[in-house]
């Protein structure tokens, strides 16, 4: 949305996802042949209604003159923002979720505030006959909820069903990650380059079955199904959205047959009377720089290049607020992790230095210090075909809450030979509803279910060593300045094996390299998984962490590599029950 609004500043008729004009484009000959396509999409960004109007060109140039646009809008709370919360609302009601800090710190920088609107505004327009709904900030899953209740009539009371229509949402936001992106087994799943997009076939009832279009790549299975679940959620027993609050707790998954699994057994209780709302604000500036080192001693030599060049800002007066200096290949996504001893064993590594700091000059300066390693630096340096880092500017992170009564959501009607037709939107929901389920909020109603996880057996033989990855798969994603880890097992018997070993003071410690806060568990036995929350882990969220991973997306391999002690027995009933995974081995 940052990158939105400085799009916006240059161009008033800019702010939207340009590229969905291309995918209306795209789907004109279906159109023109009679076929009854309708298309929902968050791509209207900061301005739905420009995005309404490219689109309505696109297919009046077509000869298309009979489909109907609705825009959805109300998101953009940042007028309240800027006037303070309506008299009665709670003084807190705009601090920062993570932090706890107010909204005067930042509220003279701020930039955007988008409420993560739900599925009522839309489904207000598909009943109006839209073909194509265009929305600003929506919850992910709600884009899914919203021809559901339109379809089947349901009432926004009938809790269970929204909230099957809601996983059924959650599965497919990330596209091809359900159907074996991003997958712990990526290596075996069948043609990537082809990887088809999912598919949710959902019934009246709320349950759904996930597939994907025939001779496409890729793969629709039980592990993908789970994997997915796991992805960037909070409390499986409250996670939250603007259309209901869903319990993970009772799903139940179970594949059909090739490429089909059924996800039933969702339950829903009341949303919450706030919206999630994801703000942004301006933070200075930041710059990176890269270089390959090659030779003996190449991390050495890469690390030492870093220092001297932030020695040499520092010696031209700037003192730069924040720095990272990694070694790609060596410990840039998970430092702590490997043996420092590797570390003299590569002859090869990549440089990256990133700076960030309130001073355009300061970062200016930065930019000018890392061609002088070309001649001044180690032997073997190279990778500077780029040329100089370029500055950006920070857009820091501000998520907060906002009282539903403070947003009303809007429905415009447009059509290829009209303009604008508008509509007042619900205004108030009939029930309580929720932030966005796409960033929930952390409320840790399920966390150790019984305090404590069990401890191993006292040992009564010797013991080996495994490796986590060998009886399990996991999933990792980014939860603003922390992230959650996901981690599955195998097979029922290797559950029972993950949540005796792996409590939350193991993975804390595991983490506590990237300076991770107290780490939180949460247990899921019907999928045979655990969820890991870890507070602060991405120093600040994906648009200030200085991080090669801002995002959180290794955290989910790196805890594969954990090792695990066990007993003898344990072990062997690991290794017998394992799954065989295809490996690729080094060649000799």
């Amino acid at each position: 949305m940052s990158i939105l609004a400085s799009q916006r500043e240059r161009d008033s008729t800019a702010g939207y996802a340009r590229d969905f004009v291309e995918v209306v484009h795209s789907l004109i000959p279906f159109w023109q042949k009679g076929s009854k396509v309708r298309v929902i999409s968050n791509a209207g960004g900061l301005n739905p209604h420009g995005c309404a109007k490219a689109c309505a060109e696109v297919l009046r140039q077509a000869g298309i003159h009979s489909m109907k646009i609705g825009v959805v809008t109300g998101d953009d709370v940042l007028p309240v923002f800027k006037s303070g919360p309506a008299k009665g609302a709670r003084s807190n009601l705009f601090a920062n979720l993570e932090t706890g800090e107010p909204l005067t710190k930042v509220s003279a920088s701020l930039v955007t505030a988008s409420a993560y609107l739900g599925a009522q505004p839309i489904a207000e327009a598909l009943k109006t006959g839209a073909d194509i709904v265009i929305t600003g900030r929506v919850a992910d899953p709600s884009l899914t909820v919203a021809p559901c209740v339109a379809e089947f009539g349901w009432d926004w009371n009938d809790h269970d069903r929204i909230a099957g229509a809601t996983i059924a949402g959650h599965l497919i936001e990330c596209g091809t990650q359900v159907t074996g992106g991003i997958s712990t087994d990526w290596l075996a799943i069948p043609d990537p380059a082809n990887i088809g997009f999912p598919i949710v076939e959902v019934s009246s009832d709320g349950t759904c079955v996930v597939t994907k279009p025939k001779l496409t790549g890729g793969v629709v299975s039980e592990r993908t199904v789970k994997e997915q679940l796991l992805y960037e959620i909070g409390d499986p027993d409250s996670y939250l959205s603007p259309d209901v609050t869903v319990s993970f707790l009772s799903l139940q998954v179970r594949e059909e047959k090739k490429n089909r699994v059924r996800v039933s057994g969702a339950r829903g209780r009341s949303p919450t009377s706030s919206y999630k709302v994801s703000a942004s604000y301006r933070d200075g500036f930041w710059a990176q720089g890269m270089l390959t080192v090659f030779g003996r001693d190449a991390v050495a030599k890469a690390r030492r290049s870093g220092g001297v060049i932030l020695q040499r800002v520092r010696q031209a007066g700037h003192e730069l607020q924040r720095s990272s200096v990694e070694c790609v290949g060596a410990d840039a996504c998970m430092p702590g992790l490997l043996d420092k001893s590797i570390e003299a064993e590569l002859l090869e590594t990549v440089l990256r230095v990133t700076v960030a700091d309130p001073r355009r000059e300061a970062v200016e300066r930065f930019t000018k210090e890392m061609s002088p390693l070309i001649c001044g630096g180690p032997q073997g340096v190279t990778g500077y075909a780029a040329g100089r880092p370029r500055v950006h500017e920070v857009f820091g992170y501000w998520p907060c809450l906002i009282d539903k009564r403070e947003v009303n959501a809007r429905v415009d009607i447009l059509t290829c030979e009209q303009r604008s037709a508008g509509r007042p939107g619900p205004q108030r929901p009939p029930t309580k509803q929720g932030v966005s389920s796409f960033y929930d909020v952390f409320l840790p109603s399920n966390v150790l279910r019984a305090g404590t996880s069990r401890a191993p057996a006292a040992a009564t033989s010797s013991k080996g060593q495994i490796r986590l990855g060998e009886i399990a798969y996991a999933r990792s994603g980014d939860k603003g300045s922390s992230a959650n880890v996901g981690v599955i097992a195998r097979t029922p018997q290797g559950f029972a094996l993950l949540r005796s070993y792996l409590s939350a003071a193991r993975v804390e410690k595991f983490f506590k390299p990237l300076g991770v806060g107290k780490v939180i568990r949460y247990e899921l036995p019907n999928l045979g998984a655990l969820n890991f929350l870890l507070p602060g882990v991405l120093a600040g969220g994906a648009s200030r962490s200085l991080r090669t991973d801002a995002q959180g997306k290794t955290l989910g391999q790196a805890i594969l590599e954990m090792k695990l002690t066990m007993t003898k027995r344990d072990l062997a009933r690991c290794k017998e029950r394992v799954l065989k995974v295809p490996l690729v081995r080094r060649a000799p």
